[in-house]
């Protein structure tokens, strides 16, 4: 259907180019019989010599016809049975018209093209109105289509030829072009298909076209950040087993010497608390497990009403506080959000329990939770020995203590906290409190309005 549509236009395209080329030459033509008619002694007479007529029907390919009458009818030249359009006569028995802006119709001023046959054969001619003092007189010139035919003929063979040559050179790209431009891409791919799923360096992006180069950047920067990732990973692995190796030695050794000492209150009273240490660090590495899933939490989020799980814990708080003569205070709102009820309590219990353990004896502990537009605040503060700011960072890190640190721990409450927080789409920052002794742990939240 395209090839179909695109003959029919190519050829209406070099009809039109012809047919305007050629009938501009019969107009040409019949202007410049119109300039050899005359008026002598009130009468118009054609004066073209035998040459000039002779030089005017030269054609080396076509025939020429040509003729000259007047509005009466009257034949002053050339070729008297000639084809006509119309009617040629202006004035019925007389040449003259009195006023040449009143002619009938301006298109008769203008040369009027006509096909017809003659002498067998099929010609093209152009009738043009002259007018001399007032006098009408109709030129006609006609000539056969030879030349016409030949020249639409070369035409559409140069079209067709040129179609040719793009469908040849078309597919001589789909041949050879195309699977050379994509050779870097089947390089590429076999480069990536043959590589293990550990194998992470980076490609070379001047390897491949320019086109797709941000393509592989984009892919190197990916894979980098798998290998931090899984660097990560690997890391955390190892901390955690080095973390667990002590306490699991430990109970072990303590179950030996048990099985010695069946009755030994105080070695069961030890054997006890290190179980309930190495099960709170499990459970710890489990929920920084679960919270280093990142986007994930929030895809099966419910809401969470945050004043009902700090009243759910605050009785733990207030004796853990008591025994240790801790002025604990609480100020919450009735505020909910979008996000994981179990991270959130994680959230909250390690925060509040590194201010209660951290914080002096006799000193003061205090937890704000409250909404502020979009975002919930959460301020938790103790009067404690606080975190220099040159170490606020590095205690998110995992299993990081503070040098001086006389407490127990593993060092991953505040890791477990941002990992759950980054979770939620919030933030979390250590900042020195109003008071300007102690450390005040501050967490943004969004919510919806």
């Amino acid at each position: 259907m395209l090839v179909v549509t695109a003959g029919g236009v190519s050829y209406g395209i070099a009809k039109t180019v012809v047919t305007s080329a050629y009938d501009q030459n019969l107009i040409n033509l019949a202007h410049g019989v119109a300039n050899h008619v005359h008026l002598d002694n009130g009468q118009l007479i054609l004066q073209l010599s035998s040459g000039a007529e002779l030089l005017l029907r030269t054609d080396t390919i076509d025939d020429i016809y040509f003729r000259v009458r007047t509005g009466s009818g009257r034949i002053l030249g050339g070729d008297a049975d000639l084809p006509a359009i119309g009617n040629d006569r202006l004035l019925a028995g007389t040449d003259e018209y009195p006023n040449v802006e009143n002619l009938p119709s301006l298109s008769l001023v203008e040369p009027q093209m006509f096909d017809s046959d003659y002498r067998g054969a099929p010609i093209r001619g152009v009738r043009l109105l002259h007018t001399i003092d007032h006098r009408a007189i109709y030129v006609t010139v006609g000539e056969t289509l030879i030349k016409r035919r030949q020249a639409l003929e070369r035409l559409l063979l140069g079209f067709g030829s040129a179609a040719v040559m793009l469908v040849a050179a078309a597919a001589l790209a789909l041949r050879l072009g195309i699977p050379s431009g994509l050779a870097p891409l089947k390089r590429l791919e076999l480069e990536l298909g043959q590589r293990s799923g550990s194998d992470l360096s980076p490609l070379q992006p001047e390897s491949v076209p320019v086109e797709i180069r941000e393509v592989v950047r984009a892919l190197n920067a990916l894979f980098e950040r798998l290998r931090e990732t899984n660097a990560g990973q690997r890391q955390f692995l190892q901390d955690a087993a080095h973390q667990l190796r002590t306490p699991l030695a430990g109970l072990q050794m303590q179950i030996e010497l048990l099985s010695a000492r069946p009755d030994d209150t105080a070695l069961l009273a030890r054997l006890r608390h290190s179980v309930a240490r190495t099960t709170h660090l499990a459970n710890q590495l489990l929920t920084l497990a679960r919270a280093e899933s990142g986007s994930k939490l929030m895809i099966n989020a419910t809401t969470v009403n945050l004043a009902e799980l700090i009243d759910d814990m605050v009785e733990d708080w207030l004796d853990e506080a008591d025994a240790r003569s801790i002025d604990l205070g609480i100020s919450r709102e009735q505020v909910s959000l979008p996000g994981d009820p179990t991270l959130l309590r994680e959230l909250l219990a390690n925060l509040m329990d590194n201010a209660l353990r951290y914080c002096t004896e006799g000193g003061e502990v205090s937890l704000r939770c409250a909404a502020n537009g979009a975002t919930v605040e959460i301020d938790i503060s103790d009067t404690g020995p606080g975190i220099p700011d040159e170490r606020r960072e590095a205690v998110f890190e995992r299993f990081y203590r503070l040098p001086d640190t006389r407490l127990s721990g593993s060092g991953l409450g505040l890791p477990i906290a941002r990992e759950i927080v980054q979770g939620h789409h919030g933030t979390i920052d250590i900042k020195c409190p109003p008071q300007g002794r102690g450390t005040m742990v501050q967490v943004r939240l969004p919510r919806p309005t």
